[in-house]
This record gives structure tokens, C-alpha cells and sequence, in this order.
């Protein structure tokens, strides 16, 4: 590292962090969440806002070990709450 960084590096925090952090998921959770990050205005122009919910519905009616693993856990996760789905 630098040595301006070095100096702003704090090792006993980013060692509390790991150890905070660590065993949690992370993936398919941080993925939706780094591209779904506004209230509107995250998909294509073409696409409605409403096109989501009603996608991640359909693919939880047909798949819904996918779904979890790609976004309701993440949802969950996200609300704070446990074991919802899309409806």
C-alpha cells in the first residue's frame, strides 16, 4: 500500500469487520442489490417498473428453489424479515 493508505488503514477494524461479517451470504444477495438500487429508473426503457415483480413471481410459481436462491432470501434480507415470498 501507499503510505498515506497505510497510515488510514486500521487492522483491528477490518479484522472486527471479517469476523462480523463472516458465514454471511453473500453473491446472488449483493448482485440484486447493486443493480436494483432505486425506487424506479433500474431497468431498460422499455421495460415497466411493474415487470419484476410479476417476472420473479412466475419463475417462483415454476422454480421455487431459483427463486430463493436468486431473490427472495435477498428480498428478505433486505426487509429485515424471514421466509416471504414475492406475493
Amino acid at each position: 500500500m501507499r503510505d498515506e493508505i497505510r497510515a488510514k488503514f486500521d487492522n483491528k477494524k477490518a479484522v472486527d469487520f471479517f469476523n462480523e461479517t463472516a458465514g454471511l451470504p453473500y453473491g446472488y444477495h449483493n448482485f440484486l442489490y447493486g443493480w436494483i438500487d432505486t425506487p424506479r429508473d433500474n431497468l431498460p426503457p422499455l421495460l415497466p417498473n411493474e415487470f419484476l415483480p410479476i417476472l420473479f413471481s412466475v419463475v417462483e410459481m415454476i422454480a421455487p428453489d431459483t427463486a430463493n436462491e436468486f431473490f427472495t432470501e435477498a428480498l428478505n434480507k433486505r426487509l429485515g424479515t424471514t421466509g416471504l415470498n414475492i406475493a
